[in-house]
């Protein structure tokens, strides 16, 4: 037998032993309704091509609240206006924290971004410093003439565009403007120019992360296929953020080199 097929034999002996014998006898409360699950693919095909559609005509069979079997993972699902306050505005603390998509664990990304912490002191010192440093009402309003000037480069772009009868892709102008305020508001530098294409390279790596966070990932279904890795999804997901971190680091960088004072940079420059 070659790996894959050893592989294959390993999976899918591990998934039936999971589905079709009972681990823990002992649970205290029963899941909510839900589709009966099949073997070994559980729910996943229930989900369909569309799932926001099958879970809505889900729900009108199982209920506001029902669970799915995702591979070995027990998804619960609100389709309700009054029970999603319930979990998310009245017992937001009991469900805060969140199944973490393996992608997001490539540069520990999941360990020190405040989207994915759980409700931890690092968490609670990370979402402090977004609210009274950054987020705050006097700050944004510190930052409120140049997030004005901004959108007024934008205009006067676009009309220096269609004086001079020239194309012009306004999400990517949109998009620059957007990335150049935030950059403003972190670094109070621009990283990017409306009159050039160098924004194109950043939007698209964005773009990628986006996409593979997004994607269906049987990692995130079957954990017992992190090592392998079957659709690179990680793989390329560690390049993506690679490089959007290198953007950082160099501003971070820069800006460091700006404030030292010039004895240090003499210093650094002969070592």
């Amino acid at each position: 037998m070659d790996y894959l097929a050893i592989l294959l034999l390993v999976f899918f002996s591990w998934a039936l032993i999971h589905n079709l014998i009972p681990i823990n006898k002992r649970r205290r409360l029963p899941p909510p309704p839900g589709p009966r699950p099949f073997p070994i693919i559980v729910n996943i095909l229930v989900l369909g091509s569309h799932p926001h559609r099958s879970l809505a005509k889900l729900s009108k069979t199982f209920g506001p609240i029902m669970s799915l079997k995702l591979g070995s993972r027990t998804t619960i699902v609100i389709s309700s206006p009054d029970m999603a306050e319930e979990v998310l505005k009245k017992k937001d603390q009991a469900f805060s924290s969140r199944t973490v998509p393996d992608v997001i664990h490539v540069h520990n990304h999941h360990k020190i971004s405040i989207a994915w912490l759980p409700a931890s002191s690092q968490w609670r010192t990370l979402r402090r410093a977004c609210a009274t440093k950054i987020f705050s009402p006097q700050q944004l309003d510190a930052t409120q003439t140049s997030r004005q000037r901004k959108v007024q480069e934008l205009l006067d772009f676009v009309g220096e565009s269609c004086r001079r009868g020239e194309a012009l892709d306004i999400g990517e102008a949109a998009f620059t403007t957007v990335l150049n305020s935030l950059s403003d508001t972190f670094f109070s530098v621009d990283l990017f120019s409306l009159n050039t294409d160098s924004s194109q390279e950043f939007k698209d790596v964005v773009w990628r992360i986006m996409e593979e966070i997004g994607k269906p990932n049987v990692v995130d279904f079957f954990p017992i296929l992190r090592p392998f890795d079957p659709q690179r999804a990680y793989a390329r997901t560690n390049i993506y953020f690679g490089k959007l971190l290198k953007y950082f680091d160099e501003i971070i960088e820069e800006r460091i080199r700006s404030r030292a004072p010039k004895w240090i940079l003499r210093t650094a420059m002969m070592c």
